[in-house]
């Protein structure tokens, strides 16, 4: 059975603001009320002769954020890289050094190889028991 308590919930996409209606509701005021349709229309349709250079000036700024903001993520993503490639050298030096320091615990010495590493036990004096 589904919660009916999540059903209501609505996410910040599905709300209107006051600003977001009032954005869509045509103003009704005294000037705009006293104009008959073929005079709406008529203004409507008329355009400043700059408008064009005006949004294409728009459409280049747009795009320089866009690079912008790409070239943000790539510096993120490098520095990112960078700093796991340091941690990841400091992770295997770590391991290393405690590699180290057990073989010197146990007696061994870490620059031989495993074959030729002498046993400690034989270091070690031998004691004579008597009784």
């Amino acid at each position: 059975m589904e919660s009916e308590a999540l059903r209501k919930i609505r996410t910040m996409r599905q709300i209107k603001t006051s600003l977001d209606v009032a954005r869509s509701q045509k103003l009704r005021t005294t000037n705009s009320l006293s104009k008959t349709k073929e005079e709406i229309e008529h203004l409507e349709s008329l355009t400043d002769s700059q408008l064009e250079q005006v949004m294409e000036r728009e459409r280049k700024h747009f795009i320089a954020l866009d690079a912008s903001v790409e070239k943000s993520k790539e510096r993120v993503i490098k520095s990112r890289e960078k700093l796991a490639a340091t941690i990841n050298k400091n992770r295997t030096l770590t391991e290393l050094r405690h590699e180290l320091q057990r073989a010197r615990w146990e007696g061994k010495d870490p620059t031989l190889p495993k074959a030729e590493q002498p046993n400690p036990e034989q270091n070690l004096r031998q004691m004579e028991l008597r009784y």
